[in-house]
């Protein structure tokens, strides 16, 4: 099994092989837990996600078509599976809005941190586009412009209390959306 292509070891999968499926998994194990424990940063958590990335593929291998390598397609999964994850588990709660923070600095991520900042990102920019003017004002004022409660309240002409519960709402809201 170990001589076969992806696309081989794949058609033997969709036939039910288990020994083929076994030789996938060891195949892409330890790089798919290395991805996805630089980014969860929790062993347990990791392997629980990479688990979930193969019993995903066993049980959806009849609906999945590929047609050149594996690697897209169990990358994809579990990227997915991170943000599923990520927006989920409130231990996770803040990495989300800090994955959105740092598009600013690419030059130091590779292209799946950037892929799944960039979706974050925009799935953020599209819940915070839905909320109250003055939410909106309040929250990307704290976000984007990094300006503290005083600098937000004087600028708005809102009180200090307003700005805390607008961003605690902004935040309450974000939060209820991705679980």
């Amino acid at each position: 099994m170990k001589r076969f292509t992806d696309v081989q070891l794949f058609h033997h999968i969709k036939n039910n092989n288990r020994f083929a499926f076994c030789e996938l998994v060891d195949r892409y194990s330890e790089i798919l837990f290395r991805f996805i424990n630089k980014r969860i940063q929790c062993r347990e958590d990791s392997k629980d996600i990479l688990q979930e990335v193969f019993s995903n593929f066993w049980l959806r291998r009849d609906k999945i078509e590929i047609t050149d390598s594996l690697y897209p397609y169990l990358f994809t999964s579990a990227k997915n599976e991170i943000i599923d994850r990520i927006s989920k588990n409130k231990k996770y709660q803040t990495q989300l809005l800090i994955f959105s923070d740092f598009l600013t600095d690419i030059v130091s991520y590779s292209s799946e941190d950037v892929l799944m900042a960039k979706e974050l990102d925009s799935l953020i920019f599209k819940e915070v586009n839905k909320m109250p003017a003055t939410m909106k004002a309040v929250f990307e004022l704290s976000r984007n412009n990094k300006m503290t409660i005083k600098d937000i309240a004087k600028n708005l002409t809102i009180s200090e209390q307003t700005v805390k519960n607008n961003i605690s709402l902004a935040l309450h809201r974000l939060r209820l959306k991705f679980k």
